[in-house]
């Protein structure tokens, strides 16, 4: 197996300006793992979720759901066949971090809901693609100037409600999609990247968050994880410029291969200035260029 699949990825979860400014940890919580396929292929999976503020181990609720998710699907994989995509398989692997969750909660003495988080997952082959997401933020895919999410990110009654994994009623709530194509570039954010890279008032991806970050990702001479594209994320998830936007925790994760159609798209992309770009909240100060890659809390949800 070629195990870069000529993907070029990068992750990373930094805590909001809350949480370091109150000593807490960073809630969320990112992973990133090669699997293979049946045929020796390899696949790409990701994972990415955002501890409750009201939790009281939000962060290993968090690293636990990202972990056993990737392992599950590892186990999953090597017997998948293409009928095996289904949303009965993304019930089994919710079932199955749920029940890791249980665990490490009898272990402590503590009910599930002290490790509560949302979860989004990502299954990517050459030719198919699996999508799953309890919560809130999202999952965007698309190439050049055309990004869209899988999903919207799931909330309650109020604002700041959402969703989680250790949630009685969570398979009802579970999104799944599966995709019979490549998928070309993908990002999976926590809710303190929403407002920056989602535009609430159509519903769709803000492509001039993204478009930056990919151009700069897609420039790495060669696949894999490049350390210093990691480092420059991290950089810039703690910016000052971005760090006015959103006092939460930010989680993000990059990923793109190179493609002939990924070429074309991105030829002669809109000039659309991200400072000008109509961004929700309508009121908010001006978005972070993401170009800062290539130089350079979340508040207490309570489940509905």
């Amino acid at each position: 197996m070629k195990e870069t699949g000529d993907w070029r990825y990068v992750y990373a979860s930094v805590p909001g300006v809350a949480h370091r400014a109150s000593g807490a940890e960073c809630q969320d919580a990112c992973a990133v793992q090669w699997l293979e396929a049946p045929d020796g292929t390899p696949v790409l999976a990701l994972a990415a979720a955002d501890g409750a503020g009201s939790a009281a181990e939000a962060r290993v609720g968090a690293e636990l759901a990202c972990q056993t998710l990737l392992a599950e699907c590892a186990a999953w994989l090597a017997q998948a066949t293409v009928a095996d995509w289904t949303r009965a398989a993304a019930e089994t692997l919710i079932e199955r971090v749920q029940t890791a969750l249980s665990r490490r909660a009898a272990a402590t003495g503590l009910p599930i809901r002290e490790l509560a988080c949302t979860l989004l997952g990502a299954v990517l082959a050459d030719d198919q693609a699996l999508f799953l997401q309890i919560g809130d933020g999202a999952i965007v895919i698309g190439a050049g100037d055309d990004y869209r999410p899988v999903f919207w990110p799931q909330v309650g009654e109020y604002v700041n409600e959402t969703y989680f994994i250790t949630d009685a009623g969570a398979a009802a709530r579970l999104e799944f999609a599966t995709l019979a194509e490549p998928v070309i570039e993908i990002a999976l954010l926590t809710d303190g990247l929403q407002a920056l890279a989602l535009h609430y008032q159509t519903r769709q991806a803000h492509a001039p968050f993204f478009r930056p970050l990919f151009e700069r990702l897609r420039a790495a001479p060669e696949p894999g994880h490049p350390p210093d594209l990691q480092a420059a994320l991290e950089r810039f998830l703690d910016a000052p410029a971005l760090n006015q936007r959103t006092h939460d925790d930010k989680t993000l994760i990059l990923a793109t291969r190179p493609t002939a159609t990924a070429i074309e798209t991105v030829a002669d992309p809109p000039a659309e200035s991200i400072e000008n770009a109509d961004l929700a909240p309508a009121d908010a100060p001006a978005c972070p260029d993401p170009a800062l890659l290539a130089v350079q809390e979340k508040r207490g949800d309570e489940a509905v």
